[in-house]
């Protein structure tokens, strides 16, 4: 188990190292990460501060800081991509982790006029096990894109993504710990497995989707055993993820 997370983490940390070895692709990959930041301000069910307000004010004030941290991140990665000399552009909907994800959850948890105080309980908990799913994993990426720009000596973007990475940690312990104090044992059972068989999903199709634009966009840059050990690593996923 141990050589296999190794190796897990040597394969991982190769790709991202690849990423920042050069500042059009780098730029490519933070403007992924900015599209997922920006995610909150193009829909209406994210973070609903003001539906819960009345029954639980502190989530209310954790949902509007967390709204407000997305905001932050995004305008941080833009000046990021704009340090190394690269256009700051928007990407397609494929391209954005949140709507991956939203694509494989068979549930909405968009609040309307009417809602009693328990649907809104349960769709708040929808929520939340979404976005503690969704920020765990961009943690997990980070993780490596912290240890690959150290190593490169990026440090105008370090800084941004070790910045990033602290407060996602703190995101996946906050929605967390909202998440049980909103719900029962059994009902949690149910929600946090619905939203990690939707993050594992997506996150094969979005990793697949990525590798395999990378590969017919930049793949000339990286030696060719390694675009086949890309290639290959796209084709599983695509298999993994039906």
């Amino acid at each position: 188990m141990q050589r296999s997370l190794m190796l897990e983490h040597a394969a991982k940390l190769r790709w991202h190292l690849d990423i920042v070895d050069q500042p059009a692709v780098h730029a490519w990959a933070l403007a992924l990460y900015r599209a997922g930041e920006r995610h909150p301000e193009t829909v209406t069910d994210y973070f609903p501060h003001g539906a819960v307000r009345a029954w639980w004010p502190e989530l209310a004030e954790q949902l509007k800081r967390h709204a407000g941290d997305e905001r932050g991140h995004a305008a941080l990665y833009t000046r990021a991509i704009e340090r190394l000399g690269e256009p700051v552009h928007d990407v397609d909907e494929r391209d954005v982790f949140n709507h991956a994800i939203r694509a494989h959850t068979p549930i909405s948890w968009a609040i309307h006029d009417g809602d009693g105080r328990d649907v809104i309980r349960l769709k708040v908990a929808h929520f939340l096990a979404h976005a503690h799913h969704l920020e765990k994993r961009v943690m997990r990426s980070l993780d490596y894109h912290v240890e690959a720009c150290a190593l490169r000596r990026r440090d105008h973007v370090l800084s941004v993504v070790e910045r990033v990475h602290a407060d996602e940690a703190r995101h996946v312990r906050t929605t967390h710990d909202a998440l049980i104090a909103l719900t029962t044992e059994i009902e949690r059972r149910v929600i946090v497995e619905m939203h990690e068989r939707a993050e594992a999903a997506a996150t094969s199709a979005f990793s697949a989707r990525q590798t395999r634009t990378f590969l017919a966009r930049l793949g000339s840059r990286v030696p060719f055993a390694r675009r086949l050990v890309y290639a290959a690593s796209a084709f599983v996923m695509e298999q993994s993820g039906g």
